[in-house]
């Protein structure tokens, strides 16, 4: 998946987004913790990427915070098979087009530190793969067929992202 990552391409992904707000200025050591990722698994540095469109409701998935591994209380290898943050809301009857649609007109933003982000690995087989629990964070899952990110820069090891959030 990296290898077809460059800087200031625009390429379709999945997977789990937060706020630029809680990736600028942190060293990848303090992003691993943030995030929730194996210490190690960022010493080769990462990629970031700012998402470049809005979602719609159809397009991501409650995580709830980054101490829930995959989204799910107790993390996601928990041997109970916790529901995640998604299942939950479901389960609780709760309207999730509306809740959904909430949540795009008030939180989500495509520019500016509210913006949603990702982060990816430089190498993708560096550093151990368990995800323990982070530091709280927000977080979602962007799910198939993905939708438009712009890689903004390739952070080096032990180094932090200072740039614009454009």
């Amino acid at each position: 998946m990296t290898a077809a990552l460059a800087l200031n391409a625009r390429v379709r992904m999945t997977g789990f987004v937060t706020k630029a707000l809680f990736l600028r200025g942190r060293t990848t050591n303090e992003l691993e913790a943030s995030l929730g990722y194996a210490k190690g698994r960022l010493d080769g540095g990462y990629w970031l990427l700012f998402l470049e469109q809005t979602p719609t409701p159809a397009d991501f998935e409650f995580m709830g915070y980054s101490q829930m591994s995959g989204g799910v209380p107790l993390g996601h290898l928990n041997s109970s098979g916790g529901l995640t943050a998604e299942q939950s809301l479901r389960a609780g009857g709760f309207d999730m087009t509306r809740l959904k649609q909430k949540i795009i007109r008030e939180v989500f933003r495509i520019s500016g530190p509210e913006r949603l982000a990702k982060v990816i690995p430089l190498d993708p087989a560096q550093g151990p793969t368990p995800y323990p629990p982070g530091g709280g964070i927000p977080q979602w899952r962007i799910v198939e067929p993905g939708l438009l990110f712009w890689v903004a820069e390739q952070v080096a090891p032990g180094s932090a992202y200072f740039g614009r959030y454009v």
